[in-house]
């Protein structure tokens, strides 16, 4: 199970050792550090993935060029958008991953330092951070061919990925959608997105057009789809991707048959063993039900990802402002528990897709301090909504003044 650990970055101050778990939540106030943390969960997960598959660039190994030129803090700080101020002599990035120990400490001008973690085998897991700003993808028309930033950042490069996600679904191969399940999306060359009414397929309209829920939760909704989709199928690699990654993995004085190792590294790192999202704002201008079943449609895509390999390396971190997702969230870690008891009667209240091991779930609170508290009631074994959902309590106690008043 991957942890991480970050100090003086930013709004944060020290999060604590954090365990990245095949559901992770984040909640807290505004400016806290939530998305600051989970950029750079994404970032760190991201250079693993690159050192892991071992790609190589001008016959330099991957991990070198992490360790080196200040490209590790470079990078983050150009894709995720980061002030440079949010660094110090102080600031601190301690990320133990499934191959990888990354440390970092220092400014926007220091190293890392990368050591592999003994005992792990490689993977390849295909990464998705899902911005906050999603919706302008069915916002703004043709957003693809005309926005070009100076530098390749966080925003670009979700509209690439929906760019290509998108034309696996087609006027034959429908996506239904979750939050209006009258509807269904698919790509017309043609036309471009499209959404149709499932009991009139003629009624079709540009997602330009829909409410600004749907037009949250459909790039969402197709980028979770499309890529779960992909785990257990081959990856995008030409021979040469492969040889480049055989070639880093071996030394030049190593025994080992290249041959060999190229046949055993196309059924292994040539295949999407998991998916893993960062996801902003889940519940984004969702009315309650829909969070409620969106939430729940992605945490059954992750749990099918991961029974395609028999494995845990697809998980899903993300953040929210919403009590209605961490009540969903709830109701599905009781189900986790009773499933260990009664599994029949667990599925007739909870389907058994959406019903994870007991265990897979962490959710962590960010203060204004610039602290984190893990939120999982380890008794209960539930999140507390207690720092979320403080408004209700002083609603209350208004209210019953208020009525003291009317009651004389």
């Amino acid at each position: 199970m991957p942890t991480i650990r970050i100090k003086s970055i930013g709004p944060i101050k020290d999060t604590g050792v954090i365990d990245l778990k095949t559901i992770t939540l984040f909640i807290g106030k505004q400016s806290t550090g939530k998305s600051t943390l989970l950029k750079i969960c994404s970032h760190c997960r991201w250079v693993e993935k690159i050192i892991s598959i071992g790609k190589k660039k001008d016959g330099t190994t991957s991990i070198y060029l992490y360790t080196h030129y200040s490209r590790f803090i470079k990078e983050l700080i150009k894709f995720y958008r980061f002030d440079t101020e949010f660094f110090s002599s102080d600031s601190e990035i301690i990320y133990i991953g499934d191959t990888y120990k990354i440390e970092f400490k220092g400014n926007h001008t220091a190293n890392a330092k990368i050591d592999p973690i003994s005992d792990t085998t490689p993977y390849n897991a295909k990464l998705c951070f899902i911005p906050s700003e999603r919706n302008l993808i069915s916002a703004i028309k043709g957003i693809e061919s005309w926005y070009r930033p100076k530098d390749f950042d966080l925003l670009f490069n979700f509209i690439f990925e929906w760019d290509e996600v998108r034309e696996a679904y087609s006027g034959s191969n429908p996506l239904p959608l979750v939050v209006t399940p009258e509807m269904e999306f698919f790509f017309d060359k043609t036309k471009g997105e499209q959404i149709r009414f499932t009991d009139n397929p003629k009624k079709e309209f540009s997602p330009f057009y829909a409410s600004s829920g749907v037009q949250s939760a459909l790039p969402l909704e197709v980028m979770i789809n499309a890529i779960t989709g992909t785990v257990g199928s081959k990856a995008n690699m030409s021979k040469n991707d492969l040889m480049n990654i055989v070639s880093s993995l071996l030394d030049d004085s190593s025994d080992i048959n290249k041959v060999v190792a190229e046949s055993k590294l196309s059924k292994s790192l040539m295949t999407y063993q998991g998916a893993i999202f960062f996801i902003e704002e889940i519940e984004q201008n969702l009315f309650p039900e829909s969070q409620a079943n969106l939430l729940r449609h992605v945490v059954g895509a992750i749990k099918a990802a991961n029974q395609k390999y028999n494995g845990s390396h697809s998980m899903v971190a993300m953040t929210t402002h919403s009590p209605y997702i961490l009540s969903v969230l709830n109701v599905l870690m009781a189900a986790s528990e009773t499933y260990e008891i009664d599994p029949e009667a667990t599925a007739k209240i909870v389907p058994e897709e959406f019903i994870l091991p007991k265990g897979s779930i962490s959710a962590y609170y960010l203060s204004a301090d610039g602290t984190a508290s893990n939120i999982i009631d380890s008794e209960l074994y539930m999140v507390s909504g207690r720092n979320l959902d403080s408004v209700s309590s002083w609603v209350e106690d208004d209210l019953d003044r208020i009525n003291d008043i009317i009651c004389g």
